[in-house]
């Protein structure tokens, strides 16, 4: 059995368990992403580590815990950036929906939700476009953004349904 060969056998006996430690840190997504980075990077290696299963449980804790920095710091920046950006809309007289209810009712969505309602609502984008601009399945797409149009439409709606005595 040659050392490449060696080291695939170790990395599939010890993948659920390398996830599971990732897991630590992440949600099961990421976990199974940073996991088969780390692992392709061990398998590129030109020499293998001496100890390859310690430097695989080292490297995905690595990876998990650069990843929630990263995704950390990231959430902070968008976080400023859509604080400091004002209003969303500008308000006209020649539409049906408030300005501001929008707004706040889009506030109210999942960020990658409200991604999606955007980008097909606004961007005038596909479905299968979206769906390669968010990394994600034309499926879950779909019934992410038909969610999303229906948590709006409740939003909306509520200021004007009027409740009877």
């Amino acid at each position: 059995m040659g050392e490449h060969d060696r080291l695939a056998q170790l990395v599939m006996q010890r993948l659920a368990a390398l996830t599971l430690f990732a897991r630590q840190w992440l949600d099961a997504a990421s976990a199974e992403d940073v996991v088969q980075e780390t692992l392709t990077t061990l398998l590129m290696q030109r020499k293998s580590p001496d100890d390859p299963v310690a430097w695989m449980f080292r490297a995905v804790r690595n990876a998990a815990i650069d990843h929630c920095r990263t995704s950390a710091n990231r959430r902070r920046r968008e976080q400023s950036v859509a604080e400091a950006r004002g209003e969303w809309f500008e308000p006209r007289i020649d539409v049906a929906i408030d300005a501001r209810s929008a707004e706040q009712a889009l506030k109210q969505l999942d960020p990658t939700d409200r991604q999606i309602i955007v980008l097909r609502i606004w961007g005038d984008l596909g479905l299968a476009a979206i769906a390669r601009i968010m990394e994600m399945g034309t499926t879950t797409v779909h019934e992410r953004y038909s969610a999303a149009l229906e948590k709006l439409r409740t939003a909306l709606e509520k200021p004007c349904r009027k409740t009877t005595p």
